[in-house]
Order: structure tokens, then C-alpha cells, then sequence
């Protein structure tokens, strides 16, 4: 039903933008009003990109009518639409449209999308004035990557332990390639530290960061079989209060009573509600059998990029070796008994992973090396010219695990890192042309923990149906400030009207609202401001977006929600799930946009 629906509602959209340009032939303005309804039309299927790609054309209508204003608001709507999607080219067109026709920010949709693009223009512009090939080194070209010749073969960088500063339980592994795009007495340009830095990525994207976990067991008969263990990686928690906080936030009342503000205390965490560092990578065995498995036997395979901080386990060690792809831990046990449970336990610690690239004419060698993270979460990395020779055209990349925010990093050669954000970490890259044999490049790394994304679940119960709003809170990646994004989910099967409920600290301030006209009003109290949203029982299903900033982080909280019915608010029971992961915003926005 809900797929014939929302054909059905594509269908009306389609319609009317059929008519807004047959309109646009006889009459600019009415033209401009019908894709107006089309943009909106879009925006309640999730569509933002065909909703940003109307909004611009009435805008642009509107701006022939000399209706600045009108235009001004179109083309303020139509940035924050293509921001959802990270469509932050267009939106920036869109700005610079804006400002080339003098409009002031007189309007509340292109004030935020003026503020907003504005922040993250400057943020931009600060690294970009860092170093020059920022923009030349982060469009990587393709690049054809051969292995050398048997005959071509030669050490182009000698490999050593005395070479780098390395973990005791890592071993650096280098590959060497000639790469044809890469001329033999071209110099040093932003086009070959573009073709190194594609090489690097190629490289670094082949190694295995996954933990390999094998078992073997002998039954009755003696027979050697293979046996799938159980294996589960999961983050060591935090040691905070934050389930109390939800507690005293998600108690139940009776459902007609009336809930009095100062009978909810509330108070938000200050204590560390963070990322960690540490993961619990367990492996674990069950006998299902009737009779004792015998000469069982653990493999795991931990890479690198991972440092391995405790081990508790029942079974003996056998062996523990280095290889290519990580330690390799082989454990045994005699025997289990049947309905008996054994496992390995591993506490996990993430690492810096380092990237050196270096060229001699068309040959390039790339070595990967892994750096531990110290508990006061710090880390520094050094790189030692030991071979006798000069090294020209340098590249080094470091992987910033996505657990951590860098608060500083300096190098002693007095150069500034090109810094690029992934949905999943932060890659530091470092560029610079010499370094001398038996000089040394270093780097300083001080992080902190980035926040923990927290996922609510609540459902509620009432006579004439359910619903359900799930909320998460994911710390802003693009910025070192404390700013939060907010993803809203709204399900209402029931046919009354809803008061959504929700609180940000008193000092923070609410930088974008999409869709706009889901703007909350706010109250403000002693500790915190109280975000209320009226919502009609005809809107069934809603989506919307927060973007917060402010002075400290803090821990969010779920939303609540009241039924009205006449002038009686009911409260009534609901159970609320919090999990505390990582979350990948591109999915997530895809997730939101296809559960419209």
C-alpha cells in the first residue's frame, strides 16, 4: 500500500511540474508558484535534489520578475536542499547567484543557508591557505600501477626496523611499482604528488583490516574438521551514567495524569559520553555434540591496524608470529566437554596508519607502517633517512582512526598537512620535496575522543494507535567545533495531534532546520532550552534535521512525546531503546530518503 501511495504521489509531482512549464510559456509568475508546489511535492517524497532543482527555477523566475525577495527565499530553500544531499558545489553556486544579484539575508530560509555555506566556505578557505596543492592533491587520477620487470627489480628504498619508529608487533610492508604516468626526468610537480597520492590510496585500500578467526577440532573417530567459531567485535563502553539519564527521562506515568516539569529533573552529562578506542574481539566455541571435541585448535589473524592491549582465554598459546597481514595467535586446548563454552578474548586498541611514498624517476615504493596511540592520546610518528641517499618528491599519509579528533599536529620541518575527512576516518597528508640522509621527519599528533552517536528508539501505545520516533545524534565531522546533527524519524498511525518534546543546553544554538517550515519554537529554561513541535495527526510520517552548535559537548537525550486530545495532554507508556555505535551519514540519509 505505502509503494502505490508514494507512486502515486510521484506521479502528482510529475504533473505539476508538466504544468509549471507549460505555464512559464504565458505567464513567469504563475510558472514560478507551480514549481513552488512541485518543489514541495518532492521535498514530502524525500526527493531533496529534484526539490533543490525547482526551488532554483522558481527562483530564478521570480528573480526575472524582479521579485527579489521571492527569489532570495526560492534560492535559500534550494541550498539547504542540496546540502542534505552534500551537494555543497551547487549549493555554493547558488550562494554566489544569490550575493551576484545583491540580495540581502532578509529572509529566514536564506539567512541559514547564508550562515551555514558561509562557516563552511571560511573552514575551507583556512586549509586551502595551509598549503597550495590541497585542491591538485585530493582529485586523484587514475592510475595504471605495474609490478617491476624481474630484470627492473632493484631495493629503491632500503627496509629496516632502524628505518622507522615501529611498534614491537608490527612489521612494515613495502611494495614497489613503476607507474607510467610518471615521466623519468619530470621534476617534481602538483600533478606527480596527485599520481603518489592515487598510488597510495590503491595500496592502502588492498590491505585486510579484518580480524580472521579460524578453528579446528578432532571428533570421536580422530578425524581433523574445520568448526566456525562464534566472532563478535565490539567497542569497550565508556564508563558513564548515561543509561541513568535516559532512565529518569523515559519513566512511565499513568495516562491521564499530569506531568509536572519540576517532578523530571533533568540534567545533562558532563562526564566524558565518548567514542573509545578499545574493542572486544571475542572468539568463542560451543560444543553442540554429544561427545568431546578433542586437539581443538584457535587461529586469528589481527592486523596491524589494530594494537592488541590484554588476551583472556582458557586455552593454551601455541604460537604467535608476525606475518604480512598481522599477528597470528595459535591456541589449543586438549579437550571440551559436550554443552561446554571456551573463547579467546582480545581488548583491542586502534592505530595511526602511515603511508610513505616515495619516487625515484617512474618507480615509486610505498611503505605501510602502523603507529599505537598512547593512553593520554597522543602519538608521534618518525620517519629516519638511513639509506645514504636524498630522497626528492615525498609523500606521507596518516589514517586518524574515526574514534578521534585531531586537537594538534605539528611537524619539526614546519609544514602544514593537507587534512581530508572520510565518512570513516581523517587522512592527514604531508608534502614536501627533500630530505637529506640521516635527517628525520616527525610528526606530533594530540587527539581527542570524538563523541558517541547515540540511536533512540521509542515507541508509544495509545487507544487509537502507535507511535513511533527514532532520533540520532551523530557530532559533526566537517568542523573541530562542538556541533551536532540531529535525524529525526517520525511515524504516527494514530488520529490525534502530537507535541514532540526535545532540549539542547542552554547555550546552543540551532544553525539549520530542514525542512524549514518544521522550525520548533523554543522556551527557555535555567539549564536548557525546551524545543517543542506542534505536528497535526494528517502528518503521518516526517523527517526532519537539526544542526546544533555550542560551547561543550554533552550527551543527548531521547525526544518525548504527547498525545492531545481536546485541551488534555496524555503521557503514556513507552519503552526506548539507546544504542551507542558509529554511524555512516551517506547510508543514513540514503536509509531516510527510501523509508519515505
Amino acid at each position: 500500500m505505502t509503494r502505490v501511495v508514494t507512486l502515486m504521489q510521484q506521479s502528482d509531482c510529475e504533473e505539476l511540474v508538466r504544468e509549471a512549464t507549460e505555464a512559464s510559456k504565458h505567464s513567469l509568475d504563475v510558472s514560478a508558484a507551480i514549481f513552488e508546489e512541485a518543489a514541495k511535492c518532492y521535498d514530502k517524497l524525500g526527493d531533496r535534489k529534484k526539490a533543490g532543482q525547482y526551488l532554483t527555477l522558481a527562483g530564478d523566475f521570480f528573480l526575472d520578475l524582479d521579485n527579489k525577495e521571492r527569489a532570495a527565499s526560492c534560492y535559500g530553500k534550494a541550498i539547504m536542499r542540496h546540502l542534505m544531499i552534500d551537494d555543497i558545489n551547487t549549493a555554493e553556486i547558488l550562494l554566489e547567484k544569490g550575493k551576484e544579484y545583491g540580495f540581502s539575508s532578509s529572509t529566514h530560509q536564506y539567512r541559514i543557508a547564508l550562515d551555514t555555506l558561509e562557516r563552511q566556505k571560511k573552514a575551507k578557505t583556512e586549509e586551502d591557505e595551509t598549503e597550495e596543492p590541497i585542491k591538485e592533491a585530493e582529485a586523484l587520477p587514475d592510475v595504471d600501477i605495474l609490478p617491476l620487470e624481474e630484470e627492473e627489480e632493484e631495493e629503491l628504498i632500503p627496509l629496516d626496523n632502524d628505518f622507522f619508529s615501529l611498534d614491537k608487533d608490527t612489521q612494515p610492508k613495502k611494495q614497489e611499482f613503476m607507474i607510467p604516468q610518471l615521466e623519468k626526468e619530470q621534476p617534481s610537480t602538483l600533478g606527480s604528488y596527485a599520481v603518489l597520492a592515487a598510488v597510495s590510496q590503491v595500496t592502502r585500500e588492498k590491505i585486510s583490516h579484518e580480524i580472521q578467526t579460524n578453528a579446528f577440532v578432532k571428533n570421536s573417530s580422530g578425524e581433523s574438521q574445520f568448526l566456525e567459531p562464534q566472532f563478535t567485535l565490539s567497542p569497550v563502553e565508556p564508563i558513564d551514567n548515561s543509561n541513568d539519564v535516559v532512565d529518569i527521562l523515559t519513566s512511565s506515568h499513568p495516562p491521564d495524569s499530569e506531568v509536572k516539569e519540576e517532578s523530571v529533573p533533568f540534567e545533562y552529562l558532563k562526564s566524558s559520553d565518548t567514542l573509545d578506542l578499545d574493542y572486544t574481539a571475542k572468539t568463542e566455541i560451543t560444543n553442540e555434540f554429544e561427545d568431546d571435541l578433542v586437539d581443538i585448535e584457535i587461529i586469528n589473524t589481527i592486523p596491524f591496524s589494530f594494537q592488541v592491549v590484554n588476551i583472556v582465554t582458557e586455552f593454551e598459546l601455541d604460537e604467535k608470529k608476525r606475518t604480512s597481514d598481522g599477528l597470528v595467535f595459535t591456541w589449543k586446548k586438549d579437550r571440551i566437554e559436550p554443552g561446554e563454552k571456551i573463547s579467546v578474548e582480545y581488548i583491542l586498541r586502534k592505530r595511526v596508519e602511515r603511508s610513505i611514498i616515495l619516487r625515484k624517476e617512474n618507480k615509486v615504493s610505498v611503505i605501510n607502517i602502523y603507529q599505537s596511540i598512547q593512553q593520554d592520546l597522543q602519538a608521534k610518528l618518525d620517519f629516519v633517512n638511513t639509506s645514504g641517499k636524498v630522497f626528492h618528491e615525498i609523500l606521507v599519509e596518516d589514517v586518524i582512526p574515526p574514534e578521534l579528533i585531531v586537537n594538534n599536529s605539528n611537524s619539526n620541518k614546519k609544514i602544514k598537512p593537507v587534512t581530508i575527512p572520510t565518512h570513516d576516518s581523517t587522512l592527514y597528508r604531508w608534502i614536501f620535496s627533500t630530505l637529506l640522509p640521516g635527517d628525520n621527519f616527525s610528526v606530533f599528533y594530540e587527539f581527542r575522543e570524538k563523541p558517541l552517536t547515540r540511536h533512540y528508539i521509542d515507541e508509544y501505545e495509545c487507544d487509537t494507535g502507535f507511535a513511533k520516533i527514532e532520533k540520532i545524534s551523530q557530532p559533526a565531522v566537517d568542523t573541530k567545533q562542538c556541533e551536532y546533527l540531529w535525524f529525526y524519524s517520525l511515524e504516527n498511525s494514530t488520529s490525534d495531534d502530537i507535541t514532540m518534546i526535545d532540549r539542547i543546553p542552554s547555550d546552543y544554538n540551532l544553525m539549520l532546520v530542514d525542512p524549514p517550515h518544521l522550525t520548533p519554537s523554543i522556551k527557555k529554561e535555567k539549564t536548557h532550552q525546551v524545543l517543542t513541535w506542534q505536528l497535526s495527526s494528517d502528518e503521518v510520517r516526517i523527517i526532519l534535521v537539526l544542526r546544533i552548535n555550542g560551547s561543550e559537548s554533552f550527551t543527548s537525550l531521547a525526544p518525548s512525546i504527547e498525545f492531545t486530545r481536546g485541551e488534555q495532554p496524555q503521557l503514556v507508556e513507552k519503552t526506548t531503546k539507546s544504542e551507542k555505535k558509529m554511524v555512516n551519514l551517506c547510508r543514513l540519509k540514503k536509509i531516510l530518503k527510501e523509508s519515505i
